[in-house]
């Protein structure tokens, strides 16, 4: 019985370690595909729609600003998915219980609590680069938050609770395994 739990264990982690293998793949593609067709693809991006952007005074330099600021929270998450990567990896090999998967469950949860709570200022910076060209009284600087910042902030914390314990239960373990 417990044999076929870590087999299926096995086969989620797999499909597991492929989402994360695309993700790590199509999000830079994505977001460059993005600040490439930006006249086209920019003002359909929900990150984008509340602003008060003017595709006439959009420059090259504003461009690459925005796609600099917009790299940071993508760079971050892509460490984050690396490491899940990882731990699915472990997963799958029937390394279920230790202090490296443990490890890699923390940075990701890290990763996702920092994107999160970063994620009105990179909005605010990416308002003030994309803005900043326009006339005066035409720019703007931006602040915005939602539920979904405080479900995925409530995930994260979640997250980093049981990464937390994992490595506990794990230092405890290896202290009792000292004293046989």
């Amino acid at each position: 019985m417990a044999m076929n739990h870590l087999v299926r264990i096995g086969r989620i982690s797999r499909l597991m370690q492929i989402a994360c293998t695309l993700y790590l793949v199509l999000a830079p593609v994505m977001l460059l595909v993005i600040w490439l067709s930006f006249e086209t693809l920019g003002p359909r991006w929900q990150t984008l729609q509340q602003l008060p952007i003017r595709p006439e005074y959009v420059g090259t330099l504003n461009l690459v600003l925005g796609a600099m600021v917009s790299a940071l929270p993508l760079g971050l998450m892509m460490w984050g998915v690396w490491h899940l990567r990882m731990l699915f990896g472990q997963f799958r090999r029937g390394e279920i219980f230790n202090d490296r998967a443990a490890a890699n469950l923390l940075v990701f949860a890290r990763m996702l609590f920092i994107t999160v709570l970063i994620s009105p200022l990179i909005s605010a910076l990416l308002s003030l680069v994309l803005t900043m060209s326009n006339p005066p009284g035409q720019r703007a600087i931006t602040l915005s938050t939602g539920s979904n910042d405080l479900g995925q902030l409530f995930i994260a914390g979640l997250l980093l609770a049981v990464a937390w314990v994992l490595r506990e239960g794990h230092r405890i373990q290896s202290e009792n395994e000292a004293f046989v």
